[in-house]
């Protein structure tokens, strides 16, 4: 009788232990899935891609579609007074030219997708897929992507004064189609980093400069020069000569020129 008290004993022990195991586990991945979810949906997504896709010239790269994007861009924060609450802001064209909306959402995610007051946006990734953005026609999905922003600098030799530069510095743009262009008076030079899919099979960022203003510069407009690498490199840069610029993913502890320069001065 007491051997068979034990065995129950232990067996039972052993069953409480696992419970314990398996709930403290169910407790873990929920709340991981849950700081996930926030970590993915806080941030810049931008349709880039997609909309460079349907409107480039070069037959290689471009997609057919029956219902043809807008440029958009979306911004997602969480509220700082309510956890349950984030900050929607919509904006079209290039460099966020124009708002179309700001909207409080509600933040519960359910396997994945969020749907709001005419809102559904579902999560894959670092792509937002939405199937209904307020009175925008989704009949065909928008595809996001997340930007990663790169802090970045501009070099122009003077050609009157071969001594002397201009250097413009901590400039900031993101990777979905991002610019910005030399600030100097007679001068047209822009610069633009966009992650691309050559020929729909291979993936890649590129640096791109132009020399024309940035309120000129469109989808089929020409580089004077362009560098590519592939979409997850966190630095690049291209030296034309007359004119170089190098750009450096902002990230914890990232190191470029704008960083150093700031530690000098201080």
């Amino acid at each position: 009788m007491i051997r068979i008290s034990l065995q129950y004993t232990i067996l039972l022990i052993l069953f409480i232990l696992l419970s314990i195991g398996a709930q403290s586990c169910t407790e873990t991945s929920s709340d991981h899935k849950e700081s996930h979810e926030v970590l993915i949906y806080d941030g810049h997504y931008d349709n880039f891609l997609q909309y460079w896709k349907e409107n480039t010239e070069d037959e290689i790269h471009r997609d057919k579609s029956a219902s043809m994007h807008r440029h958009l861009h979306i911004r997602l924060h969480q509220d700082t007074l309510n956890s349950e609450l984030a900050h929607l802001e919509l904006y079209e064209g290039r460099n966020n030219k124009t708002q179309v909306l700001v909207r409080k959402i509600k933040t519960q995610w359910s396997e994945g997708r969020l749907v709001s007051d005419s809102l559904e946006l579902e999560l894959k990734g670092d792509t937002v897929i939405a199937h209904a953005l307020y009175d925008i026609d989704t009949s065909s999905p928008y595809i996001f992507l997340k930007c990663r922003y790169f802090s970045g600098w501009l070099q122009y030799p003077m050609p009157d004064n071969p001594d002397s530069i201009y250097f413009q510095a901590d400039l900031k743009m993101h990777d979905q189609g991002g610019m910005v262009e030399l600030d100097i008076e007679g001068i047209d030079y822009t610069a633009e980093l966009t992650q691309l899919q050559f020929a729909h099979t291979i993936d890649l960022m590129k640096l791109a400069i132009y020399e024309e203003p940035l309120n000129q510069v469109g989808i089929n407009s020409r580089s004077i020069s362009y560098t590519w690498t592939s979409p997850e490199a966190k630095r690049l840069g291209i030296n034309l000569r007359k004119i170089i610029s190098g750009w450096t993913l902002i990230e914890e502890n990232y190191i470029n020129s704008n960083t150093m320069k700031n530690e000098k001065e201080n």
